[in-house]
């Protein structure tokens, strides 16, 4: 019967009959994936795949070196503890780091390009200060009274891509959490990203009531160059709505005994109509 048939008529019977098939094996009502014709190969993903643009919102868990800090625990503390032995070590952005407190907001766009790419824009900014003051009996008749202040900041924008080895989530609506992560995919990324960090503190020492014998500021800043690395998984919630986890390395050009280290991101992908 299909003896005369052509190969693109060939894979245009077998279309209809898949959609034949499928019709009998949905109830009414029920909304039908537009299939998409690529010879006789058709899959779901090919199916419900479009080019869409998408905007994203994340927040970034980073987990920087930051080897410049240790000179206060290796210099300022001991110093402070020997002049006053009831002294508690200052508090730095380190601190906030290894209490896992560093979370910068990304927000940025993107667009689907195939199944298996994605490109996005993203930026973000971040600023956080940790101020320690205390007054503390000292060896001497006075008390000895200090106030240490540290103040870092990040702007950063970047371009990225993904890629879905085994293509991306297919949004539709699902039923629960268990058929959402039945359907979810990895990705592996990369982001170029520029960053203007800076850098400021402020240290002041004395006995009360004679006033400060120590008034330090310092402060730098830099524009520094970067490339992330990261896997992840895409969670599809709904038609429009994922979830993306994924984990990475920042690799640094400059400064990388300060800034180079690992990030772990949640963000909340919206693709657009």
């Amino acid at each position: 019967m299909y003896r005369g048939c052509d190969r693109k008529t060939g894979a245009l019977l077998a279309a209809l009959f898949i959609c034949a098939v499928t019709r009998c094996g949905v109830a009414a009502g029920d909304e039908l994936p537009k299939l998409t014709l690529r010879g006789a190969h058709i899959t779901e993903a090919d199916a419900v795949f479009e080019r869409k643009w998408f905007v994203f919102f994340g927040l970034v868990n980073a987990y920087p070196k930051l080897e410049s800090e240790k000179l206060v625990d290796k210099y300022f503390n001991p110093a402070m503890r020997l002049l006053a032995p009831g002294f508690d070590d200052v508090r730095t952005i380190s601190d906030l780091r290894d209490d896992h407190l560093i979370w910068p907001p990304t927000i940025g766009v993107g667009r689907t390009l195939t199944k298996r790419w994605a490109i996005l824009m993203q930026g973000g900014y971040s600023a956080g200060k940790v101020r320690t003051k205390a007054v503390d009996a000292s060896w001497l008749l006075f008390p000895l009274a200090t106030d240490f202040e540290i103040y870092r900041s990040a702007l950063y924008v970047g371009i990225g891509l993904d890629y879905f080895p085994f293509g991306m989530p297919i949004q539709k609506d699902y039923a629960g959490w268990g058929e959402r992560l039945r359907a979810a995919r990895p990705a592996l990324g990369v982001r170029v990203t520029l960053t203007h960090a800076s850098f400021k503190a402020k240290i002041k020492v004395g006995f009360r009531p004679l006033g400060n014998l120590v008034n330090l500021k310092l402060s730098d800043s830099w524009t520094l160059p970067s490339i992330n690395t990261n896997v992840g998984l895409d969670i599809p919630l709904s038609k429009r709505n994922t979830i993306s986890l994924n984990a990475g390395v920042n690799f640094f050009f400059d400064e990388k005994e300060d800034f180079e280290g690992t990030a772990f991101t949640i963000t909340w992908k919206h693709f657009l109509k």
